[in-house]
């Protein structure tokens, strides 16, 4: 049984919140406060999974700070008001709902949530990193952003004083920010009109995109391994993401998910260069998908090995999980079609436009496309796609 802290200063809305989830009694033992001393006492005298807090609340009272301090484990969901304006302390969460909500959504979110750690947290994981040894640290301008963030009075011009520090990060985030994925009316000429235009949490998740890539390209064993034909790839799913119809939301947290959907096979190829090629041309043998071959020859696949690595660098769950999920959508809840749908579509179209070897098209999950109402879109996408160049 899963134990959540739900955390809202409004005793009503508390009440009710209460009330629409007494058909999960059986499954989540719950606990609902309306102050942030009584449930920091309840965080320290109890086992808690979850904790679900209205962000302003727990923000202002540095509450969830001290959670992410002192129980790393707990997953943390913010419960964000349209209308909220601080950016301060927003990484402290691992995801958001937006209120109001419907009670489904925050079912969904939470068992997700779950699933997730605990994929992650697997013995078949377990032992893959071990196999792997030391996994590389969130890179470095990334880290500068994370810490900025997370004053009360960051500001844009903040933001890129930061980025452009770094000449060849601009140089590549401009070039980004400036191609087909985002679709600008205007050329993007600094980064302060950029974080301005996308926003700094975009900002922010692209900067790290862009790292992740130059970080790969000199290290040892990766000469056998084409590292601009994965970001060719990786772009072109980012461009086709770009094209369905999404919130504004979805749109970006599922662009970020798809410049990195692929980090898996980066970590791979310069850790386990040998086993790596020999998964890989043993795909190329039976004329099927890397992951189906690491799943049935090795338990684990490179998309699960990538979302490790992005969990470990603190980014939020709807891109985790977007990653880890990416070729098997179906294994997770769905309330909605949302940014883990949307970068699986984006990847199969991804290849079949690239024109791989490999039958993709035979890997469609058309019952999941239904279930979301989304298979009557599918042949307008495959078209769309099919007008991208990379």
């Amino acid at each position: 049984m899963l134990n959540l802290l739900i955390l809202q200063s409004d005793l009503q809305r508390s009440r009710i919140l209460e009330a629409s989830l007494a058909n999960k009694v059986d499954k989540w033992n719950m606990h609902f406060l309306v102050d942030a001393e009584s449930a920091w006492h309840r965080l320290q005298t109890s086992s808690i999974d979850v904790m679900i807090a209205d962000f302003a609340v727990a923000n202002e009272n540095t509450l969830v700070e001290k959670v992410r301090e002192s129980f790393p484990d707990i997953i943390r969901i913010g419960l964000v008001d349209q209308s909220w304006p601080a950016r301060s302390g927003l990484s402290n969460f691992h995801q958001f709902l937006i209120t109001p909500f419907a009670v489904k959504e925050l079912e969904v979110a939470v068992e997700r949530s779950c699933r997730l750690r605990d994929l992650l947290r697997g013995e078949a994981m377990s032992h893959t990193v071990g196999a792997i040894g030391q996994l590389p640290s969130a890179p470095t301008v990334y880290m500068k952003l994370i810490e900025r963030l997370n004053r009360p009075d960051t500001s844009v011009d903040d933001i890129a004083e930061i980025v452009e520090g770094d000449v060849a990060i601009s140089a590549k985030l401009l070039q980004l920010v400036n191609s087909a994925i985002f679709r600008t009316s205007r050329e993007i000429a600094t980064v302060g009109l950029a974080a301005s235009y996308l926003g700094i949490t975009s900002i922010k998740n692209l900067v790290l995109s862009t790292e992740v890539f130059s970080f790969f390209e000199n290290k040892p064993g990766m000469a056998r391994f084409s590292i601009n034909e994965l970001q060719t790839h990786s772009q072109l799913t980012a461009k086709i993401v770009g094209e369905l119809d999404l919130s504004k939301e979805t749109r970006e947290t599922a662009i970020v998910a798809a410049l990195l959907h692929d980090i898996g096979k980066l970590v791979l190829a310069w850790k386990m260069p040998e086993r790596l090629s020999r998964l890989m041309a043993k795909a190329n043998e039976q004329n099927c998908p890397l992951y189906q071959i690491e799943e049935d020859l090795w338990g684990i696949t490179h998309a699960e090995v990538g979302a490790y690595l992005l969990g470990l660098w603190g980014l939020p769950i709807s891109i985790t999980e977007a990653v880890a999920y990416h070729h098997s959508p179906e294994k997770v809840p769905h309330h909605r079609f949302d940014a883990l749908g949307a970068v699986y579509v984006a990847n199969l179209l991804a290849h079949e436009n690239e024109g791989t070897p490999t039958n993709f098209r035979a890997t469609w999950d058309h019952d999941f496309l239904e279930e979301m109402g989304v298979a009557k879109n599918l042949p307008i996408w495959r078209q769309c796609a099919n007008g991208i160049r990379t």
